[in-house]
């Protein structure tokens, strides 16, 4: 009974410490990826070799489900032995089927990986603020001076931005790490269209560096206009809008996640629009670009922000498989600007 319960521990762990040993070995991720990136990665995957064999050996059979490495792996055999049956009767008249995926199989290997790619860049963006915000504090030391104008857009702004992303990453680097029926965040769907994979991906590290060297990034979130007290306005609006989008992540809670259905969330800002998150980082980078504005920057920025709606759509068509999400839809019927679209 024990070799039983225990293969779907094996199964993990096996994917687990290649994973691992990919972000060690790739020169991409060795070159991209701090340090600490790899330190902590290495101590979830030590973490959950020691804890998951407990788990897995302690708790009854009848609550355990098949692990995503089990379904996977066998997934993988079936698949071979299919594909290996079709080859052999291809030539005659003996017809065996061409070997397809179970709905559940394709959500599994979907779901591993969002996790291989998403979970090294969020930790990384995690620590780049972290350390970030470190080498800041020294500059708030003297309270008494931080209440101007020049200051506020010099010292408070960087330090309040840094924030504001490192509470960001952390929700959702802690929604790729971790998945658990207590924690509400078990996966009910992955996008399954290519589209939808394309336009999340074209947004993070690699693809948007790729994309850049064609389409120029003029947005910059620490722009100054030429007057202090027109960049000390803007710089508030976009603390604003930032913290409408890290409001947007706190609502998502341990849902946090690209691509991915984890259940619906309809509180905070998602009780008002569909896709806070979206419109509200797409406005901050549309206030940085104002002095600096040209056709190229122009054009770049709406081929940016039309990425973003493709996005909010092939989202909205993976949710809508949801009964739930449909519902939603029903209650907060705007995508963007409340009453307008």
């Amino acid at each position: 009974m024990h070799i039983k319960k225990l293969k779907h521990y094996f199964f993990n762990i096996i994917i687990i410490w290649i994973v691992v040993l990919l972000y060690n070995t790739l020169s991409y991720y060795s070159s991209f990826l701090r340090q600490e990136t790899q330190t902590i990665i290495l101590y979830l995957a030590l973490a959950y070799t020691i804890i998951g064999f407990f788990y897995y050996l302690l708790t009854p059979s009848i609550k355990l489900k098949e692990s995503k490495g089990t379904i996977i792996f066998t997934a993988l055999a079936r698949v071979v032995k299919e594909l290996y049956y079709y080859l052999k009767f291809l030539p005659t008249k003996i017809k065996s089927p061409f070997p397809r995926l179970k709905k559940q199989e394709t959500t599994a290997i979907l779901f591993v990986m969002v996790k291989i790619f998403f979970l090294p860049i969020m930790l990384n963006f995690f620590l780049n603020n972290l350390f970030s915000f470190h080498n800041q504090l020294p500059n708030l030391s003297n309270p008494s001076t931080l209440f101007n104008i020049n200051t506020f857009n010099f010292v408070l702004f960087p330090f309040l931005l840094t924030s504001l992303f490192l509470i960001d990453t952390l929700w959702f680097a802690f929604g790729y790490a971790f998945e658990a029926g207590f924690l509400k965040n078990k996966i009910r769907s992955v996008e399954p269209t290519i589209l939808g994979w394309a336009v999340a991906l074209a947004c993070y590290p690699p693809f948007n560096m790729t994309i850049t060297k064609y389409l120029k990034w003029f947005a910059n979130d620490y722009i100054l206009f030429s007057n202090g007290i027109i960049t000390f306005v803007i710089r508030i609006i976009i603390i604003l809008l930032i913290g409408i989008y890290v409001s947007a992540t706190l609502a998502l809670g341990t849902k946090c996640s690209n691509l991915t259905n984890r259940g619906i969330v309809s509180k905070g800002p998602y009780a008002i629009i569909r896709h806070p998150a979206y419109i509200s980082k797409n406005l901050a980078w549309w206030l940085t670009i104002l002095p600096i504005l040209s056709i190229p920057a122009f054009l770049s920025m709406l081929a940016w922000s039309f990425i973003y709606h493709l996005r909010s759509i092939t989202e909205e068509n993976h949710l809508r498989q949801d009964p739930d999400y449909i519902a939603y839809c029903r209650k907060v019927k705007y995508r963007y600007i409340p009453y307008i679209y």
